[in-house]
């Protein structure tokens, strides 16, 4: 069944539900065939426009895309620090949390720059070619996130 077929479907529903509303007596019946009517025409507005009525916007413009933020977990150890005497720690859920906290309130552009220059070790320049910005720019963003993190850090270790 096409979407072009469900439309079809509820508008003759719609139709149907108000023939049977003319024709009913009581005022209850009345009143929940004119809410079925409502949900209906809804329906029928959302599958026309591709969005919830009333949403200027689709959800494919939404921010919730913008504000996804992905990330490799393998690449949070080399955020916490370097590791003392080369030995190899696992993260504790709170730092795991807090640096999920950390990551999150960077903006996009911060985040590329932070993790490609601390993550993948990129120099300014090698950042700057992959995002094609200017190294200021990369240095700006970098300085950014890095006190972004650092005031994540205080927030985390008054808490402990």
């Amino acid at each position: 069944m096409s979407l072009h077929d469900l439309l079809l479907q509820y508008m003759k529903t719609v139709q149907n539900l108000t023939a049977m509303k003319e024709q009913a007596e009581r005022q209850e019946d009345q009143k929940l065939l004119a809410e079925m009517i409502g949900d209906c025409e809804y329906i029928v507005l959302w599958l026309r426009t591709g969005r919830a009525p009333g949403n200027r916007r689709g959800v494919e413009r939404r921010s919730v895309y913008e504000l996804t933020k992905v990330w490799d977990p393998s690449w949070f150890e080399s955020f916490t620090g370097v590791p003392v005497a080369d030995s190899v720690r696992e993260l504790t859920a709170k730092e795991e949390f807090g640096l999920h906290d950390a990551m999150a309130a960077l903006s996009e552009r911060e985040r590329q720059c932070y993790i490609l220059h601390i993550g993948f070790e990129f120099s300014w320049e090698q950042v700057a070619r992959e995002l094609n910005i200017t190294i200021r720019t990369v240095r700006t963003h970098y300085q950014r996130a890095e006190q972004k993190m650092e005031h994540i850090r205080k927030l985390l270790l008054t808490k402990s």
